[in-house]
C-alpha cells in the first residue's frame, strides 16, 4: 500500500497514524482467510483526501469516521454475515487504538452495486477512495453519473439526516447535555447538508469540496440569495477541514441561526423561497418527490403501520414522510435553548 494524503490540511502526525495503520488494517483482513471477500477500501473524508484535522497542543488528531466499504463475490446470506462479525472485531480494536469510529459497512456482492449506483454515497466513493485489502476496480463496478445527474431524492436524504442530526442537538441543548463535539458537529453538519441538497436539487452538486464551495457561491448569486447563505457554507465547511470542538458564545442563537439555514435550505429544494410556511415547503416536497410515489410505498404503510394514510401522502416514499415530519418538527420550535438563556 502506498502512502496517501489523507486530508486537505497537510498534517504529519495524522498523516503517519493513517500510514501505519491502513497496513495493520490489511495484514488482519488477510489472515482471516475469508474466501468470498473480493477487496475492502477507504471512502469518506480521508479516502477522499478531505479528512478533518484536529489540532491539539500535543499535536494533529484525527477527527471524522474511518468509512471503510466491503466488497464480496457471490457471497450468501450466511457468508456475508460471517465477514460482517470478522471486520468487527478489527472495528473494535481500530477504534480503542484510534479514538474514533472505524466503520466498516455491510458485506455488498459486486453484483448488487447496481441497486445503489445511483446513490451519493457510491458515486463519491468512485471519486475518491483508497485501497486497503484485494484488488478493487471500482469503475468496472460502479456505473459513473455525471454530477448533475444525481437523483433528487439524494437532496431528500440528506435534507433528512442533516435535519435530525440538527434536531438532536437542539435537544442536547434543551436539556443542558454537556457534549460540545455533537452538538457543533450535526450544526455544521445541518448547513453543509442544507447547502448539498440545494447543489443536488439544482443540478450544480461538484465531487469537490472546495468546488461546491464555489458551486454555492454561484448559485447565491444566480438566484439572488443572501450572500449569507454561502458564507455560511462555506465556513461550515472550513470547520470541517479543521473541527474546533468549542460552543459558540450563545449556543441557542447559533442553533437558531443553523435551523434557519437549514430550512430555507429546503425551501429552496423545493421550489419555495426561503422563510416559506412549513405547510408550502412539504406541499412543494411532495411535488418534487411525485416520480417516486408507488403502490409499494402505500402497501408498506399499511403493513407498517396497520392503518390506512390520507389520500396526499398514501403512496410518498418513507423518507418523503419523515422529512416532513422533521421541517415541522423544525418549523414549530422557536430554537431550543435551557430555559434561563430564553
Amino acid at each position: 500500500m502506498t502512502s496517501a494524503r489523507y486530508t486537505m490540511t497537510a498534517d504529519p502526525d495524522v498523516k503517519s497514524v493513517l500510514d501505519r495503520f491502513l497496513p495493520a488494517v490489511s495484514a488482519e483482513i488477510d489472515a482471516l482467510q475469508l474466501p468470498k471477500l473480493r477487496a475492502v477500501v477507504l471512502g469518506g473524508g480521508y479516502g477522499r483526501g478531505e479528512g478533518g484535522v484536529r489540532h491539539t497542543p500535543e499535536g494533529g488528531r484525527l477527527y471524522n469516521d474511518l468509512d471503510f466499504f466491503v466488497f464480496t463475490e457471490n457471497a450468501d446470506a450466511a457468508e456475508g454475515a460471517r465477514i460482517n462479525r470478522e471486520l468487527k472485531n478489527i472495528s473494535e480494536r481500530g477504534e480503542s487504538r484510534l479514538g474514533i469510529a472505524v466503520d466498516f459497512g455491510p458485506a455488498k456482492n459486486i453484483s448488487a452495486l447496481k441497486s445503489v449506483s445511483h446513490t451519493l454515497m457510491y458515486q463519491e466513493l468512485l471519486r475518491g477512495w483508497l485501497p486497503v485489502w484485494g484488488q478493487a476496480d471500482l469503475s468496472a463496478w460502479i456505473e459513473p453519473l455525471d454530477a448533475a445527474a444525481i437523483p433528487y431524492s439524494e437532496a431528500v436524504r440528506l435534507l433528512l439526516n442533516r435535519g435530525m442530526g440538527l434536531l438532536f442537538a437542539g435537544e442536547y441543548l434543551k436539556n443542558g447535555r454537556n457534549d460540545p463535539d455533537f452538538i457543533v458537529r450535526n450544526m455544521n453538519k445541518a448547513y453543509l447538508g442544507g447547502g448539498d441538497a440545494l447543489l443536488i436539487a439544482s443540478g450544480k452538486y461538484c465531487w469537490r469540496g472546495p468546488e461546491r464551495v464555489d458551486a454555492c457561491r454561484e448559485l447565491v448569486r444566480t438566484q439572488k440569495l443572501s450572500d449569507e447563505f454561502s458564507a455560511q457554507y462555506e465556513k461550515a465547511f472550513r470547520w470541517k477541514l479543521e473541527p474546533e470542538v468549542k460552543l459558540p458564545d450563545d449556543p441557542a442563537a447559533a442553533w437558531r441561526r443553523c435551523r434557519k439555514f437549514y430550512l430555507d435550505s429546503a425551501a429552496l429544494c423545493t421550489g419555495q423561497e426561503p422563510g416559506a410556511a412549513a405547510a408550502d415547503v412539504i406541499a412543494g416536497l411532495r411535488r418534487r418527490a411525485a416520480g417516486e410515489r408507488s403502490l409499494k410505498n402505500g402497501l408498506r404503510w399499511l403493513i407498517r403501520g396497520h392503518a390506512l394514510r390520507s389520500p396526499l401522502a398514501a403512496f410518498d416514499p418513507p423518507v418523503v414522510t419523515v422529512l416532513e415530519m422533521v421541517c415541522s418538527l423544525l418549523s414549530g420550535h422557536d430554537g431550543y435553548a435551557p430555559t434561563a438563556a430564553n
